[in-house]
């Protein structure tokens, strides 16, 4: 039934959980998936930062795994060293997930850790806008090197302001100018690959009313100031950050992201849900979306082969 499911939704990549099955093989898994899809062109895509996002303790549960503030904590000392320790942590990291055939990161984190948060600490390289660039540059340059690709994330930032995104929606009250000198800074080596994926957050500064997933002004502004050409994907739709306080459907949510300028969605059903309703609500997404997607990646793949 599985396997018919995902023949019929046809998608574009898989995003990893933790598995529950502790035999599961990665490369048994991709050739099986292959199979049901009837195409090997998908991707595997992961959330492996570190720290408390350690999709690989299952696969090598010996491997030491720290989160981004301890090389922000390291960098506060010796940026030069910091800087070194990270790019070959990222090298590791990539060798084992591409030993396990996955395609693309979601890291580094390059969010700059704002003033006043108090929430999920670990997960940043710290509140220094250059040292935030320079040791989100380092890791995903470790990561390609490891023999996958990196994935900028959250941008442009704050995404974590005063609640986690998961649960709340979240506001940042930001100028213009605080943006573009504090929070844009470490995503402009996000241009060199060809994914980055946005936050789920209401910037007043860019756009009074919409949250930046479903904000025409907010893809523009990022495409614009990072001169990104690559595919755009926002966080997680099932956050309660991306609900904008209101109930939204799935095929709704993906369908006001990709017409606001998104390139990919990632929605999530329940474990249990009916494949019938899931198909359904997929069959919503508008076809001209789905074709500006498949030209997009096209004219993507004369300069990144991997999209």
């Amino acid at each position: 039934a599985d396997k018919d499911f995902y023949k019929e939704a046809n998608p574009y990549g898989f995003l990893w959980g933790i598995p529950s099955r502790q035999d599961l093989d990665p490369r048994l898994l991709r050739r099986e998936l292959a199979s049901a899809l009837g195409r090997s062109d998908f991707l595997f895509f992961i959330d492996q930062e570190g720290g408390t996002v350690n999709r690989l303790k299952q696969f090598f549960p010996d491997m030491d795994a720290p989160g981004a503030a301890h090389f922000g904590a390291l960098a506060l000392k010796d940026k030069t060293s910091a800087q070194k320790a990270v790019y070959q942590y990222g090298k590791e990291i990539g060798a084992k997930l591409k030993e396990l055939t996955v395609d693309v990161v979601f890291a580094p984190n390059a969010e700059v850790f704002p003033q006043g948060a108090r929430l999920l600490a670990s997960r940043y390289y710290g509140s220094d806008t250059q040292i935030v660039k320079l040791l989100a540059d380092a890791y995903a340059e470790g990561l390609a090197a490891g023999g996958v690709t990196p994935c900028y994330k959250h941008a442009v930032g704050a995404s974590a302001l005063k609640e986690d995104p998961h649960l709340a929606v979240q506001q940042a009250p930001y100028t213009l100018k605080e943006i573009e000198d504090i929070f844009l800074p470490p995503f402009q080596g996000a241009s060199r690959w060809p994914f980055l994926m946005t936050a789920h957050v209401n910037y007043p500064a860019i756009d009074l009313q919409a949250v930046s997933t479903y904000s025409p002004a907010f893809y523009q502004f990022v495409r614009e100031k990072l001169h990104f050409d690559g595919l755009i994907i926002p966080d997680a739709l099932n956050m309660a950050a991306a609900e904008q306080g209101k109930f939204v459907s799935v095929s709704g949510q993906m369908n006001q992201a990709l017409g606001a300028g998104a390139d990919v969605v990632i929605p999530f059903f329940n474990i249990d849900a009916n494949p019938n309703w899931m198909l359904e609500e997929l069959r919503q997404i508008s076809p001209a979306y789905i074709k500006r997607f498949h030209k997009k990646r096209q004219e993507l793949k004369q300069k990144f082969p991997a999209v």
